[in-house]
């Protein structure tokens, strides 16, 4: 039976208590873990109380420049998980507004939580996600009570494991040759970046993907999506070698597969359209402003998609020949 934190898409609502004066104060790769106490609701308003650590993680969103509220590992103990929805957790990534006091930018979890859905509907390979409300409780007094969205990321092992994989650990500073990589798996990722406009990633050195291997064919799983142009975060800059004025201007960044037909690949795409433009169409929590500059936006993506041979013209132009 799979646990159940990712079996739904039901909201869950919670309450997290820390010191979050300081865990801000965390930037440091060498944060420790800090205490918490979690309290679960569900919908009858029954309280379930699990003891918890947090930690700082990440490298762009763990930086005080660019945000005030640090992104969060969760730590929870598997003893006490039994009947909850984390049963059968137990480390957790955290994706919250990274700062709280700007409504907008809960608007901007939304939207990354939403382009981790989408990918879910064009590939098995991809990581799962769960949404909640969660209220931060500052036990030092000197942070306000804050209730905003904040979404639960699959952790890589589990999903490695859903999967019939491992995770594969580049050492720091090397890159897998594209060679190794599953062409199709490959291309279907590079569609689903061109598609919510995110260059901020690479396969073959590991970033913001990750490697798994597959009985040594590899794999990527893309995550953080928050520099993609559906998403717009106002931090979010384009690498200045790509030659595009923004993030909101799509340009394809997967390799020249020279001999794959990219027809059911782009057929995949075409055939989730419904469901991934009735995903946005209800999804409650969007702004309405929002929901429509989304929708703008993926329409030109299938707009793009809608004849093979434009897709295969535009893709050719901008793919990176493999070495």
């Amino acid at each position: 039976m799979p646990p159940p934190l990712f079996t739904s898409h039901e909201l869950i609502e919670l309450t997290i208590t820390a010191d979050f004066s300081q865990l801000k104060g965390d930037r440091d790769d060498e944060a420790p873990e800090r205490p918490a106490k979690v309290i679960l609701r569900d919908r009858e308003g029954a309280e379930r109380a699990l003891d918890a650590q947090l930690r700082t993680r990440g490298t762009f969103r763990k930086d005080r420049i660019n945000c005030s509220f640090p992104p969060l590992r969760l730590n929870l103990k598997q003893n006490q998980l039994e009947g909850t929805v984390f049963s059968g957790q137990d480390k957790l990534k955290m994706v919250s507004s990274c700062r709280p006091n700007r409504s907008s930018y809960g608007q901007l979890v939304l939207q990354e939580y939403l382009a981790y859905r989408v990918y879910a509907t064009v590939s098995r390979a991809a990581f799962k996600v769960r949404l909640a409300r969660v209220t931060y409780v500052d036990e030092s007094g000197n942070e306000d009570t804050s209730t905003r969205f904040t979404f639960f990321i699959e952790d890589p092992d589990a999903m490695a494991q859903r999967l019939g994989a491992r995770v594969l650990d580049l050492p720091e500073g090397t890159s897998l040759p594209p060679g190794v990589l599953d062409p199709p798996t490959a291309a279907r990722m590079a569609v689903f970046q061109y598609m919510i406009g995110n260059t901020d990633w690479s396969d073959a050195a590991g970033h913001n993907v990750e490697l798994l291997d597959l009985a040594g064919i590899g794999l990527g799983v893309p995550y953080d999506f928050d520099f993609a142009g559906i998403v717009d975060a106002p931090y979010a800059t384009a690498d200045p070698i790509l030659n595009i004025r923004s993030v909101r201007e799509r340009i394809f960044r997967g390799w020249c597969w020279s001999s794959l037909d990219m027809h059911p690949i782009l057929e995949t795409f075409r055939a989730a359209r419904e469901e991934v433009l009735t995903l946005y169409s209800t999804f409650p929590y969007l702004d309405d402003g929002e929901r429509e500059r989304a929708l703008r936006y993926l329409a030109a993506f299938f707009e793009d998609i809608e004849s093979t041979e434009r897709a295969q013209r535009r893709f050719l132009r901008d793919c990176r020949p493999l070495p």
